[in-house]
């Protein structure tokens, strides 16, 4: 009997490579935030060293409090894209998770199709045995 090959093989393929991409799209989005929380830490670690001074004109007063105040914007801009960037993981995780799902539909309806290849090989079989014994019975033939 001539095997019949799982007709949605491509389709399974298919699934696979959309789930290693969104496997590496969770990778890029995880190292983004990473380095997203890392902007964060350098830019409070700027504002921190950044020290309002004791003895100054009232100019360099000023001009200090400003940079500090544009320093501190920069933090306030920083936390919001690294914000972003978590969302951004929690999506492509979720993406991640439906390319799975796809795929493993797939794995189940090509492990019922080889059950049922099987199955019908197997009945195939049993048939032949049974006609083989069944001619032999009718001619005669004691095995």
């Amino acid at each position: 009997m001539a095997k019949s090959g799982f007709r949605l093989g491509a389709v399974l393929r298919a699934r696979k490579a959309q789930e290693d991409i969104a496997k590496a799209a969770v990778v890029r989005a995880r190292a983004d935030a990473t380095a997203a929380v890392q902007r964060v830490r350098a830019r409070e670690r700027d504002l921190d060293g950044r020290a309002v001074p004791n003895n100054a004109t009232a100019a360099a007063y000023a001009a200090t409090l400003t940079a500090r105040q544009a320093l501190a914007g920069e933090v306030a801009a920083a936390i919001a894209l690294s914000e972003v960037a978590d969302e951004t993981v929690e999506e492509r995780m979720r993406e991640l998770t439906d390319a799975a799902v796809q795929r493993r539909i797939m794995e189940k309806l090509q492990e019922r199709h080889d059950l049922t290849r099987k199955r019908t090989e197997a009945a195939a079989e049993e048939k032949a045995v049974d006609d083989i014994t069944t001619s032999g019975s009718f001619r005669g033939d004691d095995t």
